[in-house]
């Protein structure tokens, strides 16, 4: 099973994505995850990486690609989590997929309200203690998802993979929701 998870900040992305790794023996693939391991382990892509990450930057594109194709290469499913973020990330994240035979099965959308995304958010920057988290960074992050992320949403919606799922229940009413919901699209184990 390949399976992409989208949704605004604070709709529960990680944590379903490693429940769903979890009961479907897949491995979790985050972004960041891949950025930090690349860097350790000191490949190619992670000596390219480590500047940019020292600096605050954002790491371009096609290196994210290359990142994502070195981790997924060697892996018959995954739950990808944090990429892509825009239509050009997609579409370069598709072809790659395609390029190397693993297309994906189902792009999972959390559905949540931006006040609940919100109160998450405001919640998990209490429990963490982060005090960068304002409002208004938290809002602007919202409004950046809605310009930027949603027309990836579309993109998959067209080419029929999106499976909808109401994010704003208990996190095991979400899960079974997800298993019911990956089941009926036939995306299968590994």
């Amino acid at each position: 099973m390949r399976t992409l998870i989208l949704g605004p900040q604070g709709s529960g992305k990680g944590t379903q994505a490693k429940l769903i790794a979890s009961s479907h023996a897949l491995p979790h693939v985050a972004t960041g995850d891949i950025l930090r391991a690349a860097v350790a382990e000191g490949t190619e892509l992670g000596r390219q990486v480590q500047p940019i990450l020292e600096r605050g930057d954002l790491v371009p594109d096609e290196l994210m690609v290359g990142l994502i194709r070195e981790r997924l290469a060697s892996e018959d499913g995954f739950v990808l989590d944090g990429f892509p973020r825009t239509v050009p990330q997609a579409e370069a994240l598709d072809a790659m997929l395609d390029e190397i035979g693993k297309p994906l099965d189902a792009v999972l959308l959390l559905e949540v309200s931006d006040e609940v995304a919100l109160e998450r958010m405001l919640g998990r920057r209490e429990e963490e203690g982060r005090s960068d988290d304002s409002p208004e960074v938290m809002r602007n992050r919202l409004r950046l998802y809605h310009e930027v992320t949603e027309p990836v949403v579309e993109r998959y919606r067209e080419l029929g993979l999106v499976v909808s799922v109401d994010g704003e229940r208990a996190v095991e009413e979400v899960a079974r929701e997800i298993d019911e919901a990956l089941a009926s699209v036939g995306a299968s184990q590994p």
